[in-house]
């Protein structure tokens, strides 16, 4: 009488049910790979202009030049909502629990904007595209090349930003190369050093509104 083998070579055993608590514990398994953490979102918030130690823009806004911000162009890398961070070398990593509320570009240029609201004399301030039937009197335009940073280490912020009349000329240029320590291994802590980066730019372009309004004011006739 011949016996079929098994691939150990005993005997071939006849199947079994398998017992309930073994059942259970497959169920357990199955249901804990499933599942996955929750995803955590962050938004840039405006630094106050006390705390930065800005001044307050003139109590008569109406004596002063209207400006308009944008457009704010942002590197194709960042247009996704995880949030970027660098690690060696030329590697980038993409969060993929930690994401941003809404378009970084979109949160950016809103905070940017509360930044200068009281930094800069400005009636009114408004974004890009304008409101229909207005061309303000200055514009900055903004061409963001880097903004990210990592974990436990630096934030850093690149951009070429220009200062335009009412006639869209070129008033001044200039390109800031900003950093902020990242003040923790934690998403919150490198948003907060963004936060600080989009407040440094601001700063950086209400001086160079001051600036350009000096270089461009009408010589007065002498007498």
């Amino acid at each position: 009488m011949s016996h079929r083998q098994t691939q150990c070579g005993g005997p071939a055993a006849l199947a079994r049910p398998a017992p309930l608590w073994a059942i259970l514990a497959a169920v357990v398994l199955v249901a804990g790979c499933g599942k996955s953490p929750p995803t955590r979102f962050y938004s840039l918030t405006a630094i106050p202009a006390a705390v930065e130690g800005a001044g307050a823009p003139p109590a008569n806004a109406g004596a002063c030049p209207s400006l308009g911000i944008g457009p704010v162009e942002f590197p194709a890398y960042l247009d996704r909502s995880q949030i970027v961070t660098t690690g060696q070398g030329t590697v980038m990593h993409l969060a993929e629990f930690d994401q941003w509320i809404e378009p970084v570009r979109n949160n950016f240029e809103r905070i940017l904007m509360e930044n200068l609201s009281g930094m800069v004399c400005a009636g009114p301030l408004v974004s890009s595209p304008w409101p229909s039937g207005m061309r303000p009197e200055r514009q900055v335009t903004i061409q963001v090349r880097r903004f990210d940073g990592t974990l436990g280490g630096q934030a850093v912020l690149r951009a070429d930003w220009a200062v335009l009349d009412a006639r869209g000329e070129v008033m001044l240029w200039r390109s800031s190369q900003l950093t902020e320590a990242v003040q923790g291994p934690e998403y919150a802590a490198l948003a907060d050093a963004q936060s600080r980066l989009a407040a440094a730019l601001a700063r950086d372009i209400a001086a160079g509104l001051a600036e350009a309004a000096g270089l461009h004011k009408p010589s007065r006739r002498v007498p």
